[in-house]
């Protein structure tokens, strides 16, 4: 029989008679002290201190890293946006204004999205002025964010529980996708929610509203997301609802099963104040840099990406029907995406208000008309990440301290005890499994470290081409090039008669594959110019004017 005592600091106060269980016989009353009990050996955890954390945080270090790094050496990129990224940080480096030829002859990328943020690398890219240091930037953003994430869930659910969800989270695919696909501003945006939403679970309002802050300079739809966030805490605000709990936290037998817990002393609650100043904040920028700022720098005076929102960007005539019908539009593929977002949660994400916060990301996304949005390919997944699996921390401690309703059937009472205290190893398992499926399979195979001799005559042929020079090259090689060069890509209209011409005939992108590479140049794209061939390996050729 447990003693009847005043909680002390870092235990959890519960009703401890057998009256306090619900029906079904499961021990509620004794659960909350146990997770008391761990409260007390968590309470001065810290992950930044943490040798486990530390280790799962280099790992998804090293293991990105090397994912992105030897996509480089062996020249692969899966899209054009690394050239264009390091042209971009290459021109803040040197204090010029951001104007990345890759992506159009005089082309101000500021006209495209609003990612300013990204320019936080250009001092390290002065000092390495290589491709490589922005996929070094976006490792390591990566493996940061996995901080935030364990110390959320060490602090509410336990030492265990946090490093297992760490790790879950780290390599959760939605990450390895965004290595997988070059580099991306979304990079920036990982950590600061991770940093964002920890604090907000953990009661510090103040540092979650301020790690929100700036994720409207990574892209104009951010502030979208930043919105949500002030929702959540303002509504939480309003209903009294407190967030910062986890085994330091008090959890009586007559609390309402749907609010968060109470935090413990010294922490401070989400409010209706600093919600509300999310929400202004988040749209008032949206609404600027779609409306204002990228219309202003770009060559159209229009924001591009209006026309990939259907009846929402002027093509159709807007109605609430051909809405929903555009956003239903391939749902067996939209709704395999949110199958598969939830999976690495064990869909356990589903019980927390915190995961409302990935609705606008998610909604802009699948009311867009182009496919690419909608899939689990490439990087857009890689914010919901964070969001879904703090909101997993969020449920998981709540269900630790508030018993179900005594009216639930017994079915539910044990699925839910059963995520509350298996959940961060069921993360974990999945998190594995899908190792198989997706980018981090790759490691344990070879032709993931092999450099052919294709890719060394490519090296050799841009070994000819002089720093500063101006060239015209092939998707491939836009990267290293535009990190020493003025570079512009081939499949691009109006672009200038550059000084050389550097022209990959095996993977130049063009279909059928160009095998007379010499003519193509001098015949067809450039028949004025008067191009001489000045280098040939391997199907590789650099011309010069």
């Amino acid at each position: 029989m447990l003693e009847e005592r005043p909680p002390e600091d870092g235990e959890i106060a519960v009703d401890a008679t057998p009256e306090a269980a619900p029906a079904g016989g499961l021990p509620w009353a004794r659960r909350p002290l146990a997770v008391a009990r761990r409260g007390r050996a968590s309470a001065g955890f810290s992950a930044w201190r943490d040798p486990a954390t530390w280790a799962i945080a280099t790992c998804v270090f090293g293991v990105y890293l090397v994912i992105s790094l030897y996509r480089l050496f062996q020249l692969t990129p899966s899209s054009w946006d690394l050239g264009i990224f390091t042209e971009y940080v290459k021109q803040y480096a040197n204090l010029h204004a951001p104007i990345v030829d890759v992506r159009g002859p005089g082309f101000n990328l500021l006209g495209d999205h609003f990612q300013v943020i990204v320019a936080l690398i250009a001092p390290f890219f002065r000092v390495f002025p290589s491709p490589a240091t922005l996929l070094v930037a976006q490792a390591l953003l990566t493996a940061v964010s996995v901080f935030p994430v364990a110390a959320a869930g060490a602090e509410r659910l336990g030492r265990g529980a946090g490093r297992a969800i760490g790790f879950a989270y780290g390599f959760s695919w939605g990450l390895q996708q965004m290595i997988n696909f070059d580099f991306h501003e979304i990079a920036f945006a990982v950590p600061l929610l991770a940093f964002s939403l920890s604090a907000l679970l953990r009661g510090r309002t103040r540092a979650a509203v301020l790690w929100a802050l700036p994720l409207v300079a990574v892209k104009e739809d951010q502030g979208f997301t930043v919105a949500a966030i002030g929702v959540v805490m303002a509504i939480a605000g309003a209903r009294g609802w407190r967030f910062g709990a986890g085994p330091a936290a008090d959890s009586t037998a007559g609390a309402r099963p749907g609010a968060a817990i109470a935090g413990a002393r010294g922490w401070g609650r989400p409010g209706t104040t600093p919600g509300l100043f999310l929400v202004w904040w988040g749209l008032s920028w949206s609404l600027l840099e779609i409306g204002v700022l990228i219309p202003h720098f770009s060559a159209t005076h229009r924001y591009a990406y209006w026309n990939l929102g259907g009846v929402v960007g002027g093509g159709p005539a807007f109605s609430a029907g051909g809405m929903l019908a555009q956003f239903g539009h391939a749902y067996p593929v939209k709704l395999e995406t949110v199958a598969l977002l939830l999976l690495p949660t064990a869909f356990i994400a589903l019980g927390s208000p915190v995961a409302a916060i990935a609705v606008p990301s998610i909604v802009l996304r699948f009311i867009a008309t182009n496919d690419y949005y909608w899939t689990t390919m490439w990087h857009y997944n890689a914010t919901v990440m964070p969001i879904l699996f703090l909101a997993a921390i969020e449920v998981m401690a709540r269900w630790r301290t508030v018993p179900p309703p005594r009216q639930a059937p017994p079915w539910w009472q044990s699925a839910r005890a059963g995520a509350s205290r298996h959940g961060a190893a069921m993360m974990a398992a999945i998190a594995v499994a899908l190792a198989f499926q997706y980018p981090l399979s790759g490691l344990w195979h070879g032709h993931t470290y092999a450099i052919d001799k294709h890719a060394a005559a490519d090296e050799a042929a841009m070994a000819v081409v002089p720093d500063g020079a101006t060239v015209t090259t092939t998707l491939n090689l836009l990267a290293p090039l535009a990190a020493r060069t003025d570079t512009f890509w081939v499949g691009n209209d109006h672009n200038p008669d550059t000084e050389f011409i550097v022209f990959d005939g095996p993977d130049s992108g063009y279909s059928p594959a160009v095998t007379n590479v010499p003519a193509f140049v001098q015949q067809q794209l450039y028949p004025k110019a008067g191009y001489q061939v000045i280098f040939q390996a391997d199907g590789v050729f650099v011309f010069k004017r």
